[in-house]
């Protein structure tokens, strides 16, 4: 073999295992990058087996958390002023027809004039639970549209200060339509009481407390009553008596001889015999511009499916008789109501108001024409009783209503509502629309659908 062959042999012999060197070189590489592919595919499954496990924090520590949430919704809360903030009310639609008007009238109250129209209330509760600062209450469509602006401010347990706008509290019936034991009433209308011979509203300040551990109660208002009825244009026009020795124009009288507002003392107690009983004592005194006196007695009854309720009332007001003099009234009304079902009740309401004093009037009505059933006690062409001297009425009307009625309990929230009331008066004292005819009697019916919230 020559040198040159021989060096050919031993230059390939060295080459040789550096090749084979980095063929395996290459090949362990590429297994390890298969396994390392492998091993992270098996954490990224423990990884995502460990997220899906519920939360292993200890609970303390969750709790401490979810406490400093809900401190934080709190404090937004209270910074944006909504704490202790509710509001509630109602809303009725309802259809009602008269035998005086003979019109069908589908409306958003029933009440005949009574002021009954949707509402909504607006209470805010003190930062410390200790009870309602201020309630707004609004009347839509109302007059007024404001029914209550009233402050409660706390003193201690027992009493409290109250002031602003305050609804009248004499008697067992409320303005709203709501069966609401706080609100409402069952009926659609009212009884003759409350619509003729009480006040609406006062305005003043004054002290609410509960004593016996909440078994009785009163409270006390100073300020004024019915700013609108002291003006001296709430009057009466006497008609004109056909007869030669009177003058033949109208004569004005007024409860209210001037603008000035009558100052008024308004107060109520209540005696919570048990959970099912309690006695109310009332009373409104005025003096000023108005002179009047007006107190009430009222209770009830709710036990099983029976509820019981009744009022006694007396009143008098000087200058407020169809005659110019002073006038009185008594009254009395009764409300029984029985459900067949939890859902359904049957209801009956009698009242009756003697007016007959100086040509009749109430705190509500000064002896005007109305189509109420009161004022001058009149015969069926519209003429009444007068004195020979001054051609004015002597004796007043007197009313009686009867009302009859269901209320069925839809769902939680709804009412449906029906109502048959029928007015009598002594007199011919109902007109009908246009004043044409004379009446003893008006005949109501109504129903309406009642949506509390």
């Amino acid at each position: 073999m020559n040198v040159k062959k021989k060096l050919w042999i031993v230059a390939l012999a060295g080459v040789l295992p550096w090749a084979g060197a980095l063929a395996q070189s290459a090949a362990e590489l590429q297994k390890e990058i298969q396994s390392l592919k492998a091993q992270l595919q098996t954490l990224q499954q423990k990884v995502e087996a460990i997220s899906a496990q519920p939360d292993v924090t200890p609970l303390s520590q969750q709790v401490n958390r979810l406490e400093q949430r809900l401190d934080l919704g709190e404090d937004d809360t209270e910074q944006s002023g909504f704490k202790g903030l509710k509001i509630n009310g109602v809303i009725e639609a309802a259809f009602k027809r008269n035998t005086t008007s003979a019109s069908n009238e589908f409306s958003a109250s029933a009440g005949y004039g009574a002021d009954e129209f949707g509402m909504i209330q607006i209470t805010k509760e003190s930062q410390d639970g200790e009870g309602v600062d201020w309630t707004l209450r609004l009347l839509p469509g109302g007059d007024p549209l404001v029914q209550e602006a009233s402050l409660s401010i706390p003193l201690n347990k027992n009493s409290r200060i109250i002031a602003g706008l305050i609804p009248d509290f004499q008697g067992y019936e409320y303005i709203f339509p709501n069966a609401n034991p706080t609100l409402g009433n069952q009926l659609i209308t009212h009884n003759a009481l409350y619509d003729l011979a009480g006040a609406t509203a006062y305005t003043g300040v004054g002290m609410a407390y509960s004593l016996g551990g909440g078994k009785y109660a009163f409270k006390w208002v100073v300020g004024n009553a019915d700013h609108g009825a002291d003006a001296s244009t709430s009057t009466f026009d006497a008609p004109s008596v056909d007869t030669s020795t009177l003058i033949e124009n109208s004569t004005t009288f007024a409860a209210a001889n001037s603008d000035v507002r009558s100052a008024v003392f308004a107060y109520r107690g209540d005696w919570y015999v048990n959970d099912t009983t309690y006695v109310g004592l009332s009373g409104l005194h005025g003096r000023g511009n108005r002179v009047f006196d007006i107190m009430a007695l009222d209770g009830g009854i709710t036990r099983g499916d029976w509820q019981v309720n009744g009022q006694f009332s007396i009143g008098r007001m000087d200058r407020a008789g169809a005659n110019g003099s002073g006038t009185s009234w008594q009254g009395v009304s009764g409300l029984v109501g029985y459900k067949i079902v939890p859902r359904f009740q049957l209801l009956a309401r009698a009242d009756y108001l003697m007016n007959s004093e100086n040509g009749g009037g109430t705190y509500y009505d000064n002896g005007g024409i109305n189509g109420n059933g009161l004022g001058p006690e009149r015969a069926s062409d519209g003429s009444f009783a007068y004195a020979a001297d001054t051609g004015l009425a002597t004796k007043g009307a007197n009313l009686m209503r009867l009302t009859v009625g269901t209320n069925y309990q839809v769902n939680s929230t709804t009412q449906w509502k029906t109502e048959f009331r029928l007015d009598q008066s002594s007199g011919y004292n109902f007109l009908s629309t246009g004043g044409l005819t004379y009446s003893k009697e008006k005949q109501s019916m109504a129903t309406s659908l009642v949506l509390s919230f």
